[in-house]
């Protein structure tokens, strides 16, 4: 779809949909025709018309690596669609952290995000539900991740490689067990000799480069592929796989001396000029938290004063170019400033009660009957799998020949693993039901003294409860997951900021501030009610 053309409107609403399917032999295109049937059910019964569709195949939802799904998000930033429909949830993404970063970048793009086999409240309680949503989808992608690794455990004894990735330097045999690569073994060595020897990782880099070198995966050696080689046991001959450790179980490439000496100049090169084991501050409004006075987002900075303390804070990402004149604050005097607000102002029992009335509605639409289309896919490749087995038993019954027979054993692997599929989809764990006593009592639990509030404490209300702030020098524009009664909207409060909450040397910022880091996501359901025991 070209970047700058405008898709057509219908129905007055620009409707896109998003599809996936994950890698493995089990899923087929017969998924994406099942998720399109129920989306275009449900835009027709709305009113719309899907005008583009973005796809992807044989691509699982726990990486955002995804090319049609970054091309969608890429295409919302240039407004070209105000709606996206996709099957459920997971759909979009199976981690919780993705999910939070690129529907906040949807929905601030102006884009609404509709689901076909879920029910969704209207509102912005729809936002806590939806993490509760999240939170379940991810927990049956890692149930499923269990099962497997059920599977390759024995393997896994057995040193037998898995997995279709491989360490710079190894290949894999005939017998499935990892051998050397006598090709790229001598870089190997190289590496750990020369960083052994005191010589940087951009050094060994560009030696790398010029000897013609790749990383296993084809592309070009950067710091961070040094950096993993060094500290990768099984180039010592340890087989690692999940809490499985074999010493021995790989051809060793270099000794336990020389991959110490690499270990300790690590230490010695992290210590003395910070980098990537050096402790990262969280910032939990990034994302949330924009200038009051242009508009732009806050990202998290830090820098080290004169007497060698760090100073974190939030800063205008415009300030940092000196174009907009808002000045940095303190990041936990801001932080504490919004979860007292809503300890004030959302955290009461009649908020409460409103937010347990939009889940139990939820609860009991989502008791209703729902179709699964990866189900009716693999139940419909069942049938023609087995109707295609009694056609070949037909054959070799008149006299069919030997290759008959081989395409028969082929098809009843493939039933095998179509009903192994099934079996995997009709076991799935499903969502639990709580009483009205029992949500009540989880969200109950986020109010606390001030004496036990902690960094994780902050983290679950800020990502639970708060939809976005506007931020001037002298108070907060905050934006709940909260319905004003009176406007339908989202309930709103201003809070009052301090002038004196500068953070010391805000104006000699050094050029190697620590940006905004990733956001630890917990579960939007981070308690457990009473007895009633949560997968969540």
């Amino acid at each position: 779809m070209p970047r700058k053309k405008k898709l057509q409107e219908v129905g007055g609403l620009r409707l896109v949909a998003y599809y996936r399917y994950s890698n493995g032999g089990q899923q087929t295109e017969q998924s994406i025709e099942g998720q399109r049937r129920d989306c275009e059910a449900y835009a027709k019964a709305h009113g719309y018309k899907i005008v583009h569709e973005y796809i992807d195949r044989h691509i699982s939802g726990k990486s955002d690596s995804r090319p049609a799904f970054q091309q969608m998000i890429s295409d919302s930033d240039s407004h070209l669609f105000d709606a996206v429909i996709c099957w459920k949830t997971d759909r979009l993404a199976r981690s919780r952290y993705d999910s939070i970063i690129y529907k906040t970048r949807l929905r601030r793009n102006g884009v609404k995000i509709l689901y076909a086999a879920e029910t969704v409240v209207d509102g912005p309680e729809g936002i806590i539900i939806e993490g509760l949503m999240e939170s379940l989808a991810e927990y049956y992608s890692a149930e499923l991740a269990q099962k497997l690794r059920r599977g390759q455990r024995e393997s896994a004894l057995k040193c037998i490689a898995l997995g279709g990735n491989r360490s710079f330097g190894y290949g894999i045999g005939p017998d499935k067990h990892y051998c050397i690569n006598e090709k790229q073994a001598p870089a190997v060595r190289y590496i750990f000799e020369q960083y052994a020897a005191g010589a940087t990782a951009a050094d060994i880099v560009r030696e790398l480069t010029a000897r013609g070198y790749r990383t296993s995966r084809g592309n070009p050696f950067n710091k961070n592929s040094i950096c993993r080689i060094i500290t990768n046991e099984m180039y010592l001959g340890v087989y690692k796989y999940a809490d499985i450790r074999i010493e021995g179980g790989v051809p060793a490439m270099i000794d336990r001396e020389l991959f110490n000496r690499c270990q300790t100049q690590l230490a010695f090169n992290r210590a003395h000029g910070g980098g990537k084991g050096a402790p990262r501050a969280d910032y939990a409004l990034v994302g949330k938290l924009d200038c009051g006075l242009c508009g732009h987002a806050m990202k998290g900075a830090s820098a080290t004063g004169h007497t060698g303390s760090k100073h974190y804070y939030y800063t205008c990402t415009q300030h940092v170019e000196k174009k907009c004149p808002k000045t940095s604050i303190e990041k936990n005097y801001l932080e504490q400033i919004i979860v007292d607000g809503v300890a004030k102002y959302v955290l009461t029992p009649e908020k409460i009660s409103q937010i347990v009335d939009c889940m139990m509605e939820l609860q009991a639409k989502e008791q209703e009957p729902k179709g699964n289309p990866e189900r009716d896919a693999l139940e419909a490749e069942l049938a023609e799998c087995r109707r295609k087995q009694n056609n070949i038993l037909e054959a070799i019954e008149e006299g069919g020949s030997a290759r008959l027979a081989a395409r028969l054993r082929a098809l009843e692997e493939q039933e095998a693993q179509l009903t192994f599929a099934l079996g995997e989809i009709n076991n799935a764990p499903t969502p639990p039901q709580f009483s009205r006593e029992a949500l009540t009592f989880m969200f109950e639990q986020f109010r606390r003294e001030e004496d036990e509030v902690d960094e994780e404490y902050r983290r679950r209300i800020l990502d639970t409860f708060v939809s976005s702030i506007l931020l001037y020098e002298d108070r907060a524009e905050v934006k709940f997951n909260i319905t004003d009664q009176k406007t339908g909207d989202f309930e709103r409060v201003i809070l009052p900021i301090s002038a004196n909450k500068k953070p010391p040397e805000d104006d000699d910022i050094p050029s190697n501030s620590e940006g905004s880091t990733a956001l630890r996501l917990v579960e939007a359901m981070g308690v457990e009610p009473m007895s009633e025991k949560s997968s969540v």
